[in-house]
């Protein structure tokens, strides 16, 4: 598996939050919303889309677990409800492009681990981050951006 080196900055994001389990549904019903809202607030034909699950699964009650779909917007952007202001952190990140179907996704998160030692690379203690832009959404690809030192 091919993996890119990237830097991001620090950014200002409008987000949209599911707390409670994650999954594809939830995940799904929260990105489709989150793109009507971006599309009607003009920050949604030549943005990128991130998704970051903000817990642990394995340590984090499922009905506490929190999921952000954002988009970086610039400092003056007005953001109208029902989204959210954030701060994304940036940081060093492992890109890694696959293709969006189920079966490569749970193959992917089977061998990240893996993928990462193979690179020798190290990971940051931060979210694993989904990233989408519309033509990768139209070409039914995402990248998976893991944070490392």
């Amino acid at each position: 598996m091919k993996v890119t080196i990237e830097e991001l900055p620090e950014s200002r994001i409008a987000y949209f939050r599911n707390v409670g389990e994650y999954g594809e549904k939830q995940n799904k019903e929260l990105m489709e919303n989150f793109k009507k809202w971006a599309k009607s607030n003009g920050v949604f034909d030549n943005s990128t889309i991130l998704g970051i699950p903000q817990d642990n699964p394995e340590i984090t009650p499922k009905e506490e677990c929190r999921y952000d779909v954002c988009v970086v917007i610039n400092k003056d952007f007005n953001v109208e409800k029902p989204a959210h202001v954030g701060e994304f952190s940036g940081g060093k990140y492992a890109v890694f492009l696959l293709d969006h179907i189920k079966e490569a996704v749970s193959e992917f998160w089977g061998s990240i681990f893996t993928e990462i030692e193979r690179n020798n690379l190290s990971i940051r203690e931060q979210p694993i981050i989904e990233r989408y832009t519309s033509q990768m959404i139209d070409n039914h690809l995402c990248e998976i951006l893991v944070p490392i030192q």
